[in-house]
């Protein structure tokens, strides 16, 4: 849909470096001129509030928006994420590598867990940060109002 992956392990970018702890962000993402700093979780976990903050005051330093892609997240920290100007896109399930359909099948059965094992990712959870990526640009001044 757009977004192209630009870098991965990110601890620089465009000459601004992170120092302050020895963490990165998963991945940096770019579409329209925007650059997003991602950081995804595959857990059934929450993302500890500690390292929420961190990727985001991550993303501040480098000149990234934050998006966080996870499997679930608190309401608190979508909108914290929210009004910070990023975006946090919430998985239902669980996700297994491709080709691990079987087990992730046992586990779903066995457990009841929210869990799969896609070939890819379906277009509606993509189109999800899309829509929202449209809706943030900003449109362009209109001429006659001045």
């Amino acid at each position: 849909m757009g977004f192209l992956p630009t870098a991965r392990n990110v601890k620089t970018y465009k000459g601004k470096e992170w120092k302050e702890t020895d963490q990165d962000l998963d991945r940096v993402f770019e579409r329209d001129g925007i650059a997003y700093g991602a950081e995804i979780k595959n857990t059934l976990k929450y993302i500890p509030r500690h390292e929420l903050t961190v990727k985001i005051k991550m993303c501040q330093h480098l000149g990234l928006r934050p998006l966080f892609i996870v499997r679930a997240a608190a309401k608190s920290y979508i909108n914290e994420v929210r009004l910070l100007g990023g975006f946090t896109l919430v998985f239902k399930y669980q996700l297994y590598p491709f080709g691990q359909k079987l087990f992730a099948d046992r586990v779903r059965e066995s457990l009841r867990l929210p869990v799969d094992s896609p070939a890819r990712i379906a277009d509606g959870t993509v189109q999800r940060f899309l829509n929202w990526h449209l809706k943030t640009l900003e449109k362009p001044k209109d001429a006659a109002k001045g």
